[in-house]
């Protein structure tokens, strides 16, 4: 599978100092966060939309989920902030007292829900009828029915 974000995607995003810890490469992290934000998209927003809301399967979106219809640039700071905190941080952090890792991990996650969420409203990218162009009928906008408190 091919990551959402390289490891200079990272340098860009959160510095070079990341790599200053003993660890040269994140591909293999970057690999399970890639798998873990076309999940979070898969859930939350063509079941939540598209397969448990039966009115709308068929539609432009297709029936099933498939994440290679979505455009990969567009969940690439979704990816490196979920990296960040569930798999990079851990991998360095002694997890000892306060460690400047552990008090990280909450701002990356924080980071990786404000983006996530902000990107699903602005429109999802999904090419489902796989011509390599992403219009604007293909780009779908996350609905929340029901306020949270």
């Amino acid at each position: 599978m091919t990551a959402y974000a390289s490891n200079e995607d990272i340098m860009d995003l959160v510095g070079t100092t990341i790599f200053d810890h003993g660890v040269e490469d994140f591909d293999d992290e970057l690999t399970k966060a890639t798998s873990d934000v076309k999940r979070y998209i898969e859930v939350h927003w063509f079941n939540e939309t598209y397969a448990i809301k039966r009115k709308l399967v068929g539609s432009s979106a297709g029936a099933t989920f498939d994440s290679t219809l979505l455009t990969s640039t567009q969940w690439k700071h979704s990816t490196i902030y979920l990296a960040m905190y569930k798999y990079i941080l851990p991998r360095l952090s002694p997890f000892r007292g306060d460690d400047a890792f552990t008090n990280q991990i909450t701002f990356y996650k924080e980071r990786y829900f404000e983006e996530i969420k902000e990107e699903m409203a602005k429109g999802v990218e999904y090419d489902a009828n796989n011509d390599s162009v992403v219009t604007e009928a293909e780009k779908h906008r996350h609905k929340q029915d029901r306020v949270y408190r």
